[in-house]
């Protein structure tokens, strides 16, 4: 909240749980805007108040934008590492089995002339999916076997063997104190 004025020239601030809860709804509901998420926001006073937002204040698209690209990666890291600290607390995550598993997501970008690239996304590679090749990234992710909860993930390219990750993804989860007895991949 230290980024966020309250006083001063400008608008009002969001409360930035409000502003992390919209964006849980939008990828659970499969919300493919952050301008479709504002307008639900506007016209849905159950999915407003859900989020902690009042249906006369919602906040507009680009707003939901900024605060994305101002949290960042690390923001959404730390984030992650919070509630999997508390699951582990509580125990309603125990990561006794393991499962490690890798899913392709396609870059929003059209292959470059050398077929292994993307255009507008350097990072974005060509790599094997379901039903043939893609151009993006991969995200691998070790989840508790029991609870199906992520307990650590890895973003790659996506041209790059799911093998390669297995091993910085355990020591990830033995970093975070999860303690497991059997991992299946």
């Amino acid at each position: 909240m230290s980024h966020y004025h309250k006083e001063g020239a400008g608008i009002d601030p969001c409360n930035p749980v409000s502003m992390l809860k919209a964006q849980v709804l939008k990828y659970l509901s499969r919300i493919p805007s952050d301008r479709r998420l504002s307008l639900l926001l506007k016209r849905n006073k159950q999915a407003a108040e859900a989020c902690g937002f009042t249906k006369q204040k919602t906040p507009s698209h680009g707003l939901f934008t900024h605060f994305r690209h101002r949290l960042g990666k690390d923001g959404y890291e730390k984030i992650f590492l919070l509630l999997l600290e508390k699951h582990l607390k509580c125990e309603a995550v125990k990561g006794e089995v393991v499962a490690v598993d890798g899913t392709a997501i396609k870059a929003y970008s059209q292959r470059s002339l050398d077929n292994k690239t993307g255009k507008s996304d350097n990072e974005a590679r060509v790599g094997r999916a379901r039903r043939g090749f893609i151009l993006g990234y991969k995200v691998h992710a070790a989840c508790c076997a029991n609870s199906e909860l992520p307990l650590a993930f890895v973003v790659g390219s996506c041209n790059m063997n799911e093998k390669r990750f297995v091993n910085p993804l355990l020591e990830k989860l033995k970093e975070q104190g999860v303690c497991f007895e059997n991992c299946f991949g």
